[in-house]
């Protein structure tokens, strides 16, 4: 009889400490996660070491859009996460000249720049799952001109707000109007 209330509370322990293990893990993998910024690349927008809420789910239901702001690998470069801006979407022809951004020919306004400079790149037109991402601190930022397009399954994710510091809180998903 001992014994099996001894095992009995065993198994009460292990499922208290299992259950919600499994289940953080599956909300972390799945819907929701915190990344750190570590770079200057998106000053001013984001600043190093901030502590953001990143949404695994977004890109499962819904499409990119420019001027949203994400988590994502470069190709080759392992489990390592960037965060950048969608600047160019899938079908869309990129072509920066002097430093101004042209999407299908047309400049953008990008308004939330503060740090420009004066490069310029070929067009490129993207394929039906190649997005295009820059860093806002243009200067600095290594992003989609010197690693290429990325597909959509090499966005982790998309930021919906900075958490910590906590002077800095606030939402990311206000898209920049072009």
């Amino acid at each position: 009889m001992a014994k099996n209330k001894i095992a009995k509370e065993i198994l009460e322990w292990a499922l208290t400490i299992i259950i919600p293990v499994v289940a953080a893990l599956l909300i972390h993998q799945y819907l929701f996660t915190f990344a750190r910024v570590d770079g200057t690349s998106m000053l001013d927008t984001l600043h190093e070491n901030n502590i953001m809420g990143v949404s695994r789910l977004h890109y499962r239901l819904n499409e990119p859009q420019r001027g949203e702001i994400i988590t994502c690998n470069y190709p080759g470069e392992g489990s390592k996460l960037f965060v950048k801006r969608i600047i160019g979407l899938p079908g869309e022809t990129i072509e920066i000249r002097e430093g101004t951004v042209y999407i299908d020919g047309e400049p953008i306004a990008e308004t939330y720049l503060t740090r420009v400079d004066d490069q310029s790149m070929d067009p490129i037109t993207l394929a039906k799952d190649e997005i295009f991402v820059m860093g806002d601190n243009r200067p600095v930022s290594r992003d989609s001109r010197a690693v290429g397009p990325l597909t959509l399954d090499e966005i982790y994710g998309r930021v919906l707000f900075v958490a910590f510091p906590f002077n800095e809180i606030r939402s990311t998903m206000a898209l920049p109007k072009y």
